[in-house]
């Protein structure tokens, strides 16, 4: 199970998530994400990842992904937080 709750400000979009980034919920964080970016051109999209539990491969991809894209990190639990390092630390990709 996973639950998004999406807080706005004058500056950002925080996208607070909460259980899962993994399996059938990965497609609804992404919605999330593409809505916010859509409606919040001109703000700062932040995802909070303090009580996430998992993150799966594709979990993963998803926030390599919105990462590049400009998303940033606020916090994330002791289990997650090996992960969020290694995505703020890997290269970019080049095309």
């Amino acid at each position: 199970m996973m639950k998004i709750q999406v807080n706005e400000d004058s500056q950002q979009v925080t996208l607070q998530i909460e259980g899962r980034v993994a399996g059938p919920f990965v497609p609804a964080l992404e919605n999330s994400w593409l809505n916010a970016r859509a409606s919040s051109a001109d703000r700062r999209i932040c995802v909070d990842l303090k009580d996430v539990t998992c993150i799966d491969r594709a979990g993963r991809k998803l926030l390599q992904t919105m990462h590049r894209n400009g998303a940033q990190f606020l916090r994330a639990g002791l289990a997650i937080q090996d992960i969020v390092e290694e995505i703020r630390e890997a290269p970019e990709c080049k095309q």
